[in-house]
This record gives structure tokens, sequence and C-alpha cells, in this order.
């Protein structure tokens, strides 16, 4: 604003422009508010989140090195060096844990045989008690995607969804399904998809783009899980053998799993 008098020219600055907010993105279905979510912006992981883990996992070495932010996309690469195979294990298990909801993730998969890329849930106290999954907890596997079975056959266009509770010993139960794209719609390989469970007290039900893929009363956790994005490592196994030579070094292996964003909706105002 400008005040002219007695020869003087005062100048009145402005409020400033309230920043640019960014839509909130729609719900997945009526009456649900968005509760917890990372769009990955910046250009590092938000450590208020997320934990990068360290350390030996199956036939692979954790490390945050493996995890990368850039460009709106989280990725997960897996590497090689001497022998040893790197990749990358992130949870929120001391930021986030909640229970019940529509849980989803935009991920594109690039895997190769002796690896997987998963987008899971898990329970701090999975297996205990024994026989109370409700207290216990479950591991909810929402997506798990190999390129290759156990005998090296292409499964690279379809993916797991698995339930295992009651601990990883003799007491371990587990139910799963599997889910695919229509014909005609991007492959899961190289491919982006949004990867979704509804988790309610009765029943989960597992989508895929917003189709349904699986669905079950039984392994239903009533407590609260906390989030997982991971990579594994493991030859020989239900991913198939990893190739000779590995996997590359670091700026060289295309074998990784992005993700867009993740985001966590429970019913209400």
């Amino acid at each position: 604003m400008r005040w002219r008098g007695a020869g003087l020219l005062l100048l009145c600055a402005c409020a400033p422009r309230p920043a640019q907010i960014a839509p909130q993105p729609p719900p997945p279905r009526p009456g649900y508010r968005l509760v917890w979510h990372d769009e990955f912006g910046g250009t590092a992981l938000d450590t208020t989140k997320w934990t990068a883990r360290a350390g030996a996992r199956r036939a692979a070495q954790n490390t945050p090195d493996a995890v990368a932010v850039a460009n709106g996309l989280l990725t997960i690469t897996t590497t090689s060096d001497g022998g040893v195979h790197s990749t990358g294990f992130i949870d929120t298990a001391k930021r986030f844990l909640t229970a019940y909801g529509w849980f989803e993730a935009r991920i594109r998969f690039e895997s190769s045989p002796g690896e997987w890329g998963a987008f899971w849930l898990q329970s701090p106290t999975m297996g205990n008690p024994l026989g109370d999954v409700g207290a216990a907890g479950a591991e909810i596997d929402v997506v798990e995607h190999r390129a290759t079975d156990t005998t090296g056959s292409d499964i690279s266009n379809a993916y797991g969804i698995n339930l295992h509770w009651d601990g990883y010993g003799a007491a371990h139960k587990h139910a799963g399904g599997t889910g695919a794209p229509p014909a005609g719609a991007l492959p899961l390989q190289g491919g982006w998809h949004t990867y979704a469970i509804l988790w309610t007290p009765e029943r989960y039900t597992f989508y895929l783009d917003g189709v349904e893929q699986w669905a079950t009363s039984v392994g239903v956790s009533h407590r609260p899980e906390f989030l997982m994005l991971t990579c594994e490592v493991q030859d020989a196994s239900w991913a198939g053998r990893v190739p000779v030579g590995g996997y590359g070094p670091r700026g060289r292996s295309r074998t990784r799993m992005q993700v867009d964003w993740v985001r966590v909706w429970q019913p209400g105002a």
C-alpha cells in the first residue's frame, strides 16, 4: 500500500502470501480420514517416521546406504560387492503403530531371482502369547513380489499375500493368497501399482489398484502393528537362485523397489 503525504512516500509491507498447502489425497472409501502418511519428499529418509535397519538378515546385510529418497520416491536397491549382498529394511516400529484401517502403498518392483520386495505389517509381540493371535498379533504381508519361484520359473506378474501367526516355530500358522493385474494392465515387474489392505476386527481384505484380490477372517490381529518396507535375499529358496555374480555394485544394480507413497486411513471425521 502507498500513502503520500507531506512530500513523503511511505511503503506499507503487506502480509506475506500463505504457503500453498498440498491437497490431501481422496480417501479410499467414504468416511475415512488420513492418520499417517509419507510422500517421500525431500532428499533423505524421514527418521521421525522410519528406522533404517543395519545388520545381517538371511543372505544379505541390511544397510541404511541401500535406502535413498529423491524426486519424490523412496528407493531400496539390492547390490553385491565381493560376494556380499546388501539391501534395505525400514520400519516404523519405534515411530508409528496402529490397529485396523486401510493401509496402502504405491510401489514399483524391479525384482531379481533370489531377492524379493515387500510391504507388510508386523506385531512387536508376534507369537506371544501362543494361541491368541488377537492379543499377540500377526505378520501381515500386503505384498511380497518375486521375479522367480523355487524352480526358476517367471512369476513376476503375480505376488504373494501372506499371514503368519503363533510365532515361527513348531506352533507357527499360515494362510495366504495371490494377486495379479488383469489382462492388459501394466505388469507388476517395472509397473506402478497400489497395494492395499483393509484390516477390520473381523477380517482382512487385500487389494491391487482398488480391486479385491483375497480376503480371510483367520489370523486376525487386534493389537497395534508397525509398517515395513523391505527387500531380502536368500539363495536357492522361494525366490529362486541368486544370479552368478550377484546383483552388481551400487550405481549399476537394477534390482530395486521404489515407493511413491505410503498412507494409513481410518474411519472417522
